[in-house]
């Protein structure tokens, strides 16, 4: 397994997981669109794990100043591994990347929301170092 930077020829792989992940498709047209305008700003972060040449996980990482913490803050937008592939270190592997990212931009902390219903993941973020700090609050327009 290795780490690598996502490119814009990944969009498919990127697209097929992030689907994965949400368990519904989107538009492909409008997420080509919004996948382009993502990898190329350059406060964005975007990795995958690949192993024998399969795209098996993505995470996309944030980084910008946010005022209630008056310094850079490193968000993970989205973190899948296929579930053909989990439990298999690709996971942390890809967090550990991102976390060294973060320090190595000098960010002050790292950040992520996981829904209610993944535990699982829950179980995963903690074990590798996150805590519980809050609740997010969302309205659909």
């Amino acid at each position: 397994m290795e780490i690598r930077k996502c490119a814009e020829i990944d969009v498919k792989e990127v697209y097929n997981l992030i689907c994965e992940l949400k368990e519904k498709e989107f538009n492909y047209e409008k997420f080509k669109i919004a996948f382009n305008n993502k990898i190329n700003n350059k406060n964005n972060y975007y990795i995958l794990c690949v192993e024998n040449e399969n795209v098996i996980g993505f995470l996309s990482l944030n980084i910008d100043y946010q005022l209630h913490h008056t310094d850079k803050v490193a968000t993970v937008e989205e973190l899948i591994v296929s579930s053909k592939y989990r439990s298999n270190g690709a996971g942390k592997l890809l967090l550990e990347n991102a976390v060294n990212y973060a320090k190595n931009n000098d960010c002050e902390v790292i950040e992520l929301t996981s829904g209610f219903s993944r535990e699982r993941a829950h179980n995963f973020y903690i074990k590798n170092g996150f805590n519980k700090g809050s609740f997010k609050f969302k309205m659909n327009l």
